[in-house]
């Protein structure tokens, strides 16, 4: 156990853990990522999702009220619902973390039916992927300049007719979500007796609504576009103005209501190594338990890709520090609440902890993560302290962080 700040990190089971360090209804709400049982870059910890002892564990030390998050795969979620379910929890919604980046990772039919038929493909082209950057002359031309991480691939043509017949098909559709289960432990008597006697089961709608043009709502408007879209609808109502039996509606200034999709990208490499260079760097071999220089570092399923130079924060599945933000300000109920994170990962709900103005208890099993978590926890700590001094209240300033990697 180590304890960053305010906060405590414990290396272990996550179910041991709890059942020796965590009293009966003392946690305030739990935000984690837990494995997906998908068996993700060959990790063991990634052989199941989380099941009913884990569920029954947290139910536990939770108060009556309390929420969960849980993110969990498109393909097993189900199991850590049910989970979930069975434990006792009231399944309240799912969230969705939705990213563009996603690659798909799909098998072309076309060349696995011409492979097993032991057919030779000709190569009638080739494509570019990697690091592409602009020609720099500034007039529209097509053609790029490829950096030193582009990877050159023979496009081929089908060679046998059930090759032919089944061009163009695949597998699996391109990843852009991630959902999250939204639970709910249970309790006795109205919300408003729970909130009065545990300070729980209530969601943080205001704090955590979608300003105008936040493109954490893909769907909408800035908010002067919405205005003149809406000429009926007043910015503010300061008494009861009632026109045909109705009240008059208006367009909230403080953002638009909070929905159950958040749109962000995954974290830069910036944001993901900010802190953690001073730890032992992996390459890409390293990071995806693969040959340095082999052909399957090219291939989508290797993880890191042929362009990893060197990571300090070699964690797999690192969530965005500003998705994790909004959910433990969404459940995490007044400043000063204690939030659990059972599957620590490289510490982002302990940063978003910190960041937010709440208590975290964060346990992660695998040893080789939790330098990760306090390296990262130094950095923010230290960030936290340069915006609260008000060094960075400047915008100019703040964005000057920022370019320099030290904002998250």
């Amino acid at each position: 156990m180590i304890h960053l700040g305010r906060h405590v990190a414990h290396h272990g089971d996550c179910i041991s853990v709890m059942r020796e360090r965590i009293a009966d209804q003392s946690v305030d709400a739990v935000l984690c990522d837990p494995p997906y049982g998908l068996g993700f870059m060959g990790k063991a910890w990634d052989a199941l999702p989380p099941g009913l002892e884990w569920a029954r564990e947290v139910f536990r030390v939770l108060k009556p009220g309390a929420h969960v998050v849980a993110f969990g795969g498109t393909r097993t979620v189900h199991r850590l619902t049910c989970a979930l379910e069975d434990a006792g929890f009231e399944i309240r919604d799912a969230i969705h973390y939705n990213y563009a980046s996603g690659f798909p990772k799909s098998l072309d039919v076309s060349k696995a039916l011409d492979r097993a038929a032991g057919a030779e493909r000709e190569v009638v082209g080739t494509r570019i992927t990697g690091a592409i950057s602009p020609n720099g002359r500034g007039d529209g031309c097509a053609v790029p300049t490829y950096g030193s991480g582009h990877t050159v691939i023979p496009i081929t043509a089908p060679a046998t007719e059930a090759a032919k017949r089944w061009a163009g098909y695949g597998t699996a559709l391109k990843p852009a979500i991630e959902p999250a289960i939204l639970a709910r432990a249970p309790f006795s008597g109205t919300v408003a007796d729970c909130v009065e006697k545990w300070g729980t089961a209530a969601l943080n709608i205001d704090g955590c609504r979608f300003a105008y043009g936040d493109p954490c709502w893909p769907f909408g408007d800035d908010f002067e576009t919405a205005r003149a879209k809406n000429p009926g609808r007043v910015d503010l109502v300061t008494s009861a103005v009632y026109g045909a039996g109705r009240p008059q509606q208006r367009i909230d200034t403080a953002g638009r209501w909070p929905a159950n999709i958040y749109h962000c990208p995954k974290p830069s490499i910036a944001e993901r190594e900010a802190g953690c260079a001073g730890l032992v760097q992996r390459g890409a071999g390293e990071l995806t338990d693969r040959t340095d220089g082999s052909a399957g570092l090219d291939s989508p399923r290797a993880g890191a890709g042929p362009t990893s130079n060197g990571r300090g924060n070699h964690h797999p599945t690192v969530k965005p520090l500003r998705l994790f933000r909004w959910l433990a300000r969404l459940v995490g109920g007044q400043p000063g609440s204690v939030i659990l994170d059972p599957f620590g990962g490289s510490g982002t709900t302990l940063l978003a902890c910190e960041f937010e103005g709440f208590n975290c208890i964060t346990i992660e099993r695998e040893a080789e993560y939790m330098p990760i978590i306090a390296a990262r926890f130094t950095h923010g700590m230290r960030i936290l302290r340069r915006l609260q001094s008000g060094e960075s209240v400047n915008a100019e300033a703040a964005q000057q962080l920022a370019r320099q990697g030290e904002l998250f």
